[in-house]
């Protein structure tokens, strides 16, 4: 288990929650990822998570560039699973979990020849940990050991509904709005030893969230075998409440994205791909001890024609992907190094598609550290399972 100084944060953390009801910059949460307004998935669907993020740009399923629904030519759904398997190692111990996540549905429809609308569902930043440690404290003459526990369960969701349309054989564009809305649950508690003597405390505190943005995207390919592809999103106003209160009133992060994909190798598509995000815009919404800062990411992969299964061929990816997630912890800043690969077969006559795809990121602390938090690191599998119908 990770030591006490490292997790006591937590505790304290859920006196702050309870009284501001506004996320603050931990000591620890049970988790590096998962500091101040949670843990941002990337917001990927199997297929491009295998590849490492690097066609999230040109992917119509991944919520990103809405100039790729324009490549939604048939009537479409995909769900995804994607359960994380997360180690959080500290001086003196590690504590282990396991998430359960549904980050990306999303339904493609064709309106006319060039014309196709997309509606998605996906997890825009996810706070799910639970954290437990052994104390001490005086009660009068007495010092009594006890349990404390803390445990969020929430996120924030992206709901988006956009338009794509392939203007020319070279170029694709496309729109869309976005609902952000979402819920955070915090349970702090206290166990004490001799139950027979004291009695356990518990509070809790529900935040809700609600926002809005608007995004835009192109995609271009001036050249046979070469494309580009860009996507901006402008975050407008969001508020953060608890039962009928208007708690603080901000600004959604915006998204800037570009990419490149080069497939004049037959059988094989690569790819590479930067992102922004400015989460710093999120400010207000928390208390002055957030620690948030904009978030750069890089990615690359590729994704090629593997061997047949019998009369179907098989797709391969694999990729890498290096960001700086938005909340840090301690003064310093959370970095992230994923690798990834994946598979993905047609069946059904092309009326169905499964996609598996399996990434291991490395989470890290950069940057000087306050003595309170000490060296800490997580190592997390994340296993995703997509299945697309093409009716």
């Amino acid at each position: 288990m990770p030591t006490p100084s490292f997790r006591r944060g937590v505790v304290r953390a859920a006196v702050i929650l309870a009284g501001t009801a506004m996320p603050a910059a931990l000591t620890a949460q049970g988790s590096l990822g998962a500091q101040g307004f949670g843990y941002p998935t990337g917001q990927l669907s199997t297929r491009a998570l295998g590849t490492g993020g690097g066609i999230g740009e040109f992917d119509q399923t991944s919520p990103l560039n809405p100039a790729a629904i324009s490549y939604f030519r048939r009537a479409s759904l995909t769900a995804q699973y994607d359960p994380e398997f997360r180690r959080v190692s500290a001086a003196g111990g590690s504590q282990n979990a396991t998430i359960a996540r549904f980050p990306v549905i999303s339904v493609g429809l064709p309106v006319r020849d060039r014309l196709a609308v997309g509606i998605s569902a996906s997890t825009y930043l996810d706070r799910t940990f639970t954290t437990t440690y052994q104390t001490t404290t005086r009660i009068g003459d007495e010092t009594v050991t006890a349990t404390e526990s803390v445990e969020s369960r929430g996120s924030v969701a992206d709901l988006r509904l956009g338009l794509g349309y392939i203007a020319a054989r070279w170029l694709r564009v496309g729109v869309a709005g976005h609902v952000l809305t979402g819920e955070n649950r915090l349970v702090s508690g206290r166990l004490f030893a001799d139950t027979s003597r004291f009695g356990s405390v518990s509070d809790s505190s529900t935040l809700t969230y609600s926002g809005a943005a608007v995004s835009g995207g192109i995609e271009l390919t001036p050249v046979r075998g070469l494309s580009i592809a860009g996507s901006a999103r402008r975050g407008l106003d969001m508020h953060v409440e608890r039962g009928d209160s208007t708690l603080r009133t901000g600004k959604a992060p915006d998204r800037l994205g570009v990419a490149v994909r080069f497939d004049r190798i037959t059988g094989a598509s690569f790819s590479a791909g930067y992102a922004r995000t400015t989460w710093t815009r999120m400010r207000e919404l928390g208390s002055a001890a957030l620690e948030v800062r904009d978030a750069p990411e890089f990615m690359a992969g590729v994704e090629a024609v593997g061997p047949r299964l019998g009369d179907v061929p098989l797709l391969l990816r694999l990729g890498g992907r290096e960001r700086t997630l938005p909340f840090g912890l301690g003064g310093a800043e959370v970095k992230e190094r994923a690798f990834a690969g994946g598979l993905g077969l047609p069946f059904a006559g092309g009326r169905a598609l499964g996609d598996l795809a399996l990434q291991h990121a490395s989470r890290t602390l950069n940057g000087t550290v306050a003595p309170s938090v000490g060296a800490a690191s997580e190592r997390a599998w994340t296993v995703s399972i997509g299945f697309t119908v093409r009716p």
